[in-house]
């Protein structure tokens, strides 16, 4: 063929394929072909699966409720703590600014125990309870202010009880908000106080609690010795030197022997937990010994100088 016929065949050749469509781009551009939803087969055992799953999904639902309101559990009662910290000695009465936020806190704690507590009921008591672990900071904050205020270890009844009354102030707390909000008269909810679901501690968070107590009663000996020149104790001024009363020294003793005399765990936190309370009860029997020491050296009331502000110590 000649070049001149050649190259005109090969530009009508490829007019004729430029004229021709491009199923591939076309394709690429338009994506796949839509294809028909797979039909839902269903027989005898989709009915029991499907029940799986709802059962699953509100299993999950409740664990993060359960886990939000214990972590907010937690904040609460740390707080209420620190408020403890502040107080210098053992005295039915707290200072007023400290009674008021343990109050207030208190009252927050018992809405969110009245939030879970009817999803803590029966058998979801024990399936929920290591989710729980603002329970054991509670009955920490619960024993420490027991303590402060009438020098005696909190009592497990006593305890279900406190948790119990949260419970029960938290949910008449929230009915009236709800009535307050909704506009209802709500006659008939306070008549149900005593049907109200509650949650009761077992004796694990009662053991953990109490556990985590030395240390606070540790933190409380060094502040108030270090600010009053004696132990706490409930016999007032001198308590420890006459021999009269009982000073928080006698009390760690008594508590560490209790804990002593137990069934001993083997599992990891019971051991930590231990160690950690020998030590509190250690420190606490070496700040005794100092303060006896010392005071027989020095006379009684003495307290160190402490430089005002703005002076420069010597170097």
């Amino acid at each position: 063929m000649a070049p001149e016929g050649k190259r005109r065949w090969q530009a009508d050749s490829n007019g004729a394929a430029g004229d021709a469509p491009d199923h591939k781009k076309m394709a690429r551009r338009t994506g796949p072909p839509p294809t028909a939803a797979a039909p839902t087969v269903r027989n005898a055992y989709t009915a029991m699966f499907e029940g799986f799953r709802d059962h699953l999904d509100a299993h999950h639902d409740r664990r993060e409720r359960i886990v939000k309101a214990s972590r907010d559990i937690t904040a609460l009662s740390k707080k209420i703590i620190f408020a403890l910290q502040r107080v210098r000695r053992i005295h039915p009465e707290l200072p007023r600014d400290v009674d008021s936020e343990v109050t207030r806190r208190l009252g927050e704690i018992g809405r969110l125990l009245a939030g879970i507590a009817p999803e803590m009921q029966g058998i979801n008591r024990g399936r929920y309870g290591r989710v729980l672990f603002g329970m054991e900071e509670l009955l920490e904050a619960l024993t420490f202010l027991h303590y402060l205020r009438h020098q005696v270890l909190l009592s497990p009844d006593e305890a279900a009880e406190q948790v119990a009354a949260l419970c029960v102030e938290g949910r008449a707390t929230k009915d009236t908000k709800d009535t307050k909000d909704t506009g209802d008269t709500g006659d008939g909810e306070s008549q149900n106080d005593e049907d109200a679901p509650r949650i009761v501690p077992d004796d694990n968070d009662f053991l953990m609690g109490v556990f985590d107590l030395s240390g606070e009663m540790m933190r409380f000996a060094t502040t108030s010795a270090a600010l009053r020149g004696e132990l706490a104790s409930d016999g007032g001024d001198g308590a420890d030197q006459s021999g009269q009363g009982r000073t928080i020294v006698g009390d760690m003793q008594e508590l560490d022997s209790f804990f002593r005399m137990l069934p001993q765990r083997h599992d990891k936190s019971w051991k930590i937990k231990t160690q950690t309370l020998q030590t509190s009860v250690q420190k606490v029997e070496r700040l005794g010994y100092d303060l006896r020491v010392r005071g027989s050296e020095r006379p009684k009331g003495w307290m160190p100088d402490v430089p005002e502000a703005g002076e420069a110590g010597t170097p």
